[in-house]
C-alpha cells in the first residue's frame, strides 16, 4: 500500500514527453536561440567570434567586440543624459536600436527563468 502511484502525474509526464517528441525540431530550434545567444564566445550584438582574450565582458554581465562595446557604452552615456553623442548616426532611432535589443536581452533572459524553460531543459537532460 506504500506504493500509491498516482496515474494523472504518469498521464501527464507521458503527455510531456509525446509532446517533446512531436515538437522536437522546434525545441531544438529554442535551444539553440537561447545558447547562441547567451554565448560567451561571440559579441552578444553582432554575433562576431570573440577571442578568449578579446575584451570580455561589460558591467552588465555581456561579451562585447571592442567596436559594440564602444557603441554600448556611448549608448549608455547618450541615454542617461551624461554627454551628447559623438557622432552624428548617434540619432534617435539609434537610441531605438538599443533599446530595443537591451528589452530582446531581458525577454530571453526572463524566458530562461521561467518555470517551462526550466522544465523543458530538465526533459531533455532527462532523455
Amino acid at each position: 500500500m506504500t506504493k500509491v502511484v498516482d496515474m494523472q502525474d504518469q498521464l501527464q509526464k507521458r503527455k510531456e514527453k509525446e509532446l517533446l517528441e512531436k515538437y522536437r525540431g522546434r525545441v531544438e530550434t529554442v535551444q539553440k536561440m537561447i545558447q547562441c545567444s547567451s554565448c560567451h564566445f561571440r559579441c552578444a550584438m553582432c554575433g562576431i567570434h570573440v577571442e578568449g582574450h578579446g575584451p570580455g565582458k561589460s558591467p552588465s554581465g555581456l561579451t562585447f567586440c571592442e567596436g559594440c562595446r564602444l557603441e554600448f557604452e556611448e549608448y549608455q552615456n547618450v541615454s542617461r543624459g551624461r554627454k551628447k553623442p559623438d557622432v552624428f548616426w548617434h540619432n534617435a532611432e539609434w537610441l531605438n536600436v538599443w533599446s530595443s535589443w537591451l528589452s530582446y536581452r531581458r525577454a530571453v533572459a526572463a524566458f530562461m527563468n521561467s518555470r517551462e524553460f526550466r522544465l523543458l531543459m530538465e526533459e531533455l537532460k532527462g532523455d
